[in-house]
């Protein structure tokens, strides 16, 4: 498996996701389609990959696969290796002798489907990533000769001279289906992996010299305890029990304390490992274990720890050796602990003694008694040692029994050291004094022998668990995806600000295209309509993508048989290859299962989608709704009643109600069409009192009918006049906080006063308002200033009448700077050259730097688009959903830097909605005079005005509404972005 050199890698990283080398090269087979590779073991030490490595790989044309590779310790461990001009054998710098049997494969089957895998040999023969921790065994590194091979001074044998890094061998697993790369676990990214432990283990003089301090602490503590014994002990009272033996001296009362070594091997008898689990010392051995893998933070609680990482997760940072610091002092008061707890365990090495002792001219009295502090107090008193001579033997005899029978009356003379070593007190007493003593004697040493090992650990290795290194490419509809991975379960980087070398363990990467073979010339046409159902009469919209892009394609609609419905419909391919085309359903359609098919006419390849032509009712909704629009209105005006979901041919009476329930002006009746709906016009009498009403619409079936609010404003307030669609324009729609906007105004009510105020998208008022007069032509010019300070971003022009008659809004864009960015070349365009009212399109532009902000406006219908950061290739997108009163014909879109105020522009189409708008209804009632009621119905469809309502239903973008709520549905909406979205 050849590797990829430091200069090509060094040139190509710029593509990747994370910088440096790969794992495992999927470059092996350049020239084809696919490729797969994997090994137990990679680096770039290498000059080729390493059999005994267990390396495979694989390629889509040449080799496919499965081709697996096999580890092999022994002959891995004779490999020599380089490092600057030095030549080694592997095993100098890893130790591979505890690795158990692992393997890899890979498989290349077509060009969109790979799969490598490395990890444990299976009972099944096969490579998996499940087993025991201790089957996959362990690796070393000694970072003590890798830090000298690699000329890093700092750390000498007088600190340690021993740090080797212990990792538990890695596993990974990397599989790419139909031109998508998996993420088979959920967790980690794309792929999946597995590591074992890993723990940093050195041996230091500095430890094996704490061990001699912790022996002199314990005879520091036994001098403390036989200075507190004699300072406590009521010697006259001890004296004074023998005082009724007749002849015998007072007795010379010692205290000797022997705990010395019972504490030291409370201390040094096993490791001690800190209430983290960060820290194992063993000061017999002089050793310390670090175990890197309780680095990781699980705040969920979850048992994943290693193996549930994000990407490219480095084990060792800055953070780090603060942490081990603070565990060797929580490490050292556990020592402490353990040495207060011996303590109480150890009092029967303290001991009471007493010596009577005397010499005569024909005797010695030599009678002794030892007493165990613990024992003592406990009613357990060895009897007394009697080695008098000549006359004084007699005397001692009595002594003795005295002695021997004294116990009961001991006890309570030297119970009160003994609860004095055991209390609160005398273990605060121990731990002041082992405390001082391990600061300056243990706990600061450790301390300054571990930052120069941190510091060499930074400046020779980095350890990076989940490791990836991807590539991404465009595939035919215009989407970045992930073509290539390159994974690696634990991956150490030497000499990391250079990247001198890398070590993998655990490898596996594939490459596809994600599009097929993508060879010249070669396309991969597909096909989808929308909706999926219609009724006779009404039309689909068909969508193509993977054509051959400028070019042309030809659109079918073919009856269940195969036979052709229509003429053929010819359409243009855009860059990408994709086109949208209008099909219609003729009125005399059979019901069944169509096919539309799309062929393209360079290649002659087609691709095909199903449409089920079905009744009218079948594509109903559930239950009736019924919109008016406007929502309120003059005396005399004219609104549109649009209902929707009603039984198709059942005729409907939309009547006007006052909210008593009394009819105002007559009835409407109108026949909902095949696509379950209507329209039809309804002027308001113009004796109808002002005020709150109702419209409802009733089947004459008496099935469930609807109704919706309409309000009848009072003329005499607010004389109606021609001017009942304000609209205002900006002018510019591109500025820096503190310039100056016109804002222009038409079809407001002449004469009334009109507020013009800027808004933040939340809803919140940016400065102060502009009032200004409508004039006899019901429109008005004014300036209004953006305040210095304001936010780069989208901010709304508020214009409201001040009689609460319908207003009007624009977006405009804030910049930090304006000109800036003219010399590059910005981009944009639209996933649909054409669009139907209420499907979704998505608005793409590049040319951005990486993280540089950009906002979106449609015009023509204006809609705000929220911001979004570019990536790192200077892209963003928006995906909205078209208006389903969005006007019929061209849009445009402009995208605008929110940093230096350039923009890039595109245009798209938007078709009428896919139900039917040519019937021609049968709606019954009164003419057209406002003095007695409604106009009859128009008969057109219910999808020409249907959905007046602003918010694009979970779009993320918002058409500028002209009343007062649009600040509170714009925020709303704002906060709606589909998944694929960059919100900032």
């Amino acid at each position: 498996m050849l590797r990829r050199s430091l200069v090509t890698v060094a040139a190509t990283a710029v593509v990747v996701t994370a910088t440096g080398l790969p794992a495992v090269a999927v470059d092996n087979y350049p020239d084809e389609p696919s490729e797969a590779a994997a090994s137990v073991l990679d680096s770039t030490l290498f000059q080729e990959a390493l059999l005994a490595a267990a390396s495979s790989d694989a390629g889509s044309v040449s080799n496919p696969g499965p081709n697996e590779g096999n580890l092999n310790v022994d002959l891995l461990g004779s490999e020599l290796i380089s490092i600057g001009d030095v030549e080694v054998p592997l095993d100098e710098i890893l130790d591979f002798g505890q690795l158990g049997a692992l393997a890899s494969k890979s498989e290349a089957s077509s060009a969109i489907d790979a799969h490598a895998v490395s990890g444990l040999i299976g009972a099944d023969g096969g490579v998996t990533l499940d087993g025991e921790t201790e089957d996959f065994g362990k690796a070393s590194v000694d970072v003590l000769s890798a830090a000298r091979l690699l000329g890093v001074d700092g750390l000498t044998d007088q600190i340690v001279d021993q740090l080797l890094l212990e990792l538990g061998a890695g596993a990974a697993e990397v599989t790419a289906e139909d031109g998508v790369i998996l993420d088979q676990d959920g967790v980690g990214g794309l792929g999946q992996y597995r590591v074992g432990d890993a723990d940093l283990v050195l041996h230091s003089p500095v430890i094996e010299d704490a061990a001699s301090s912790i022996y002199d602490i314990g005879g520091t503590i036994d001098t403390t305890v036989e200075d507190l014994v004699n300072e406590n002990l009521d010697i006259s009272a001890l004296t004074g029990l023998f005082d009724a033996v007749p002849g015998v001296p007072t007795p010379t009362v010692t205290v000797d304390s022997d705990m010395q070594e019972n504490l030291f091997q409370s201390v040094v008898g096993e490791p001690i490992t800190s209430a983290n689990q960060l820290i194992t010392i063993d000061l017999s051995t002089g050793e310390l274990e670090i175990h890197l893998d309780k680095l990781v933070d699980n705040p969920d609680e979850t048992e994943g720890g290693l193996n549930e990482l994000p990407p490219n997760y480095e084990l060792i940072d800055d953070t780090t050796y603060p942490l081990i610091a603070e565990t060797v002092h929580e490490l050292m008061q556990e020592v402490t602990r353990i040495l207060v707890g011996a303590i109480e365990d150890s009092l029967n090495s303290v001991t009471v003694n007493l010596a009577f002792y005397e010499e005569g001219p024909l005797g010695t009295l030599d009678v002794s008694w030892s007493i165990p502090l613990a024992d003592a107090v406990n009613g357990d008193f060895p009897e007394a040692e009697n080695n008098s001579t000549g006359t004084m033997a007699p005397i001692a005899t009595v002594l003795v029994g005295t002695i021997n029978t004294t116990g009961g009356a001991l006890a309570p003379i030297l119970a009160p050291v003994y609860e004095l070593l055991i209390s609160d007190e005398g273990d605060n007493i121990f731990e002041l004094l082992i405390n001082d003593i391990t600061t300056d004697a243990i706990t600061t040493p450790i301390r300054e022998m571990l930052s120069p090992v941190f510091d060499v650990l930074a400046e020779v290795l980095s350890i990076t668990i989940n490791r990836q290194v991807t590539e991404t490419s465009t595939n035919a509809s215009g989407e970045d995806v992930v073509s290539s991975l390159d994974l690696s379960a634990l991956s150490i980087a030497l000499l990391p600000a250079s990247e001198a070398a890398r070590i993998n363990l655990g490898n596996a990467a594939v490459r596809i295209t994600p599009d097929g073979d993508g060879g010249p010339g070669e396309i991969d046409p597909s096909l989808t309509v929308d909706p999926a159902s219609v009724a006779p009469g009404q039309a689909t919209l068909a969508s193509g993508v993977g054509y051959t892009p400028d070019s042309t394609a030809t659109v079918q609609l073919m009856d269940p048989e195969g036979n052709p419905v229509g003429d053929p419909i010819p359409v243009d391919t855009n860059a990408e290859g994709a086109f949208t085309a209008e099909v219609p359903v003729p009125d005399d359609a059979d019901l069944g299962d169509y096919t539309v098919i799309g062929t393209d006419d360079t290649t002659g390849e087609a691709a095909e989608a199903p449409l089920e032509v079905v009744v009218g009712s079948d594509v109903c909704a559930t239950d009736p709704t019924l919109t008016v629009e406007p929502t309120a209105a003059y005396p005399g005006d004219t609104v549109s009643v649009v209902g929707q979901g009603f039984t198709a041919g059942v005729p409907v009476v939309v009547q006007l109600r006052d909210l008593e329930g009394n009819a105002v002006g007559e009835p409407i009746t109108v026949t909902p069409d095949e696509a379950c709906g209507f329209i039809t016009e309804l002027i308001i009498p113009r004796g109808a009192e002002p005020g709150d009403h109702v419209v409802e619409a009733q089947p004459e079936d008496g099935s469930e009918g609807a109704e919706a609010p309409l309000e009848i404003l009072d003329p005499g307030t607010n004389p109606p006049a021609e001017c009942t669609d304000p609209t205002i324009t900006a002018d510019p729609t591109v500025v820096e906080a503190g310039d100056e906007v016109m804002i222009t105004g038409t079809g407001f009510p002449a004469g009334v006063d009109v507020t013009v105020q800027l808004q933040d998208t939340e809803g919140n008022d940016i400065g102060g308002p502009v009032s200004v007069t409508v004039d006899a032509d019901c429109g008005f010019t004014t300036p209004i200033t953006v305040p210095e300070g304001t936010p780069p971003g989208v901010i709304i022009v508020d214009a409201q009448p001040d009689d609460g008659s319908e207003g009007a809004q624009t977006p405009i864009a804030v910049s930090e700077s304006l000109g800036g960015g003219n010399d590059r070349d910005l981009s944009a365009r639209f996933e649909k050259p054409a669009v139907r009212q209420g499907d979704e399109q998505t608005f793409y532009a590049s040319g951005f730097d990486a993280g540089e902000v950009v906002v979106g406006i449609i015009n023509s219908e204006p809609i705000a688009l929220p911001a979004q950061a570019a990536d790192s290739d200077g892209n963003v997108e928006w995906t909205f959903t078209v208006p389903r009163n969005m006007d019929v014909g061209p849009h445009q879109g402009i995208a605008v830097s929110t940093a230096e105020g350039d923009s890039a522009m595109a245009e798209f189409d938007v078709l009428a909605a896919s139900f039917d708008t040519g019937s021609d209804g049968d709606g019954s009632g009164a003419s057209g005079d406002p003095d007695d009621g409604p106009l009859a119905s128009t008969g057109a469809n219910v999808t020409a005005l249907v959905a007046a309502t602003v918010l694009l239903l979970g779009a993320g973008a918002v058409m500028i509404k002209r009343r007062r709520e649009i600040s509170q549905a714009f925020a709303t909406a704002m906060g709606r972005m589909t998944d694929d979205s960059r919100p900032v």
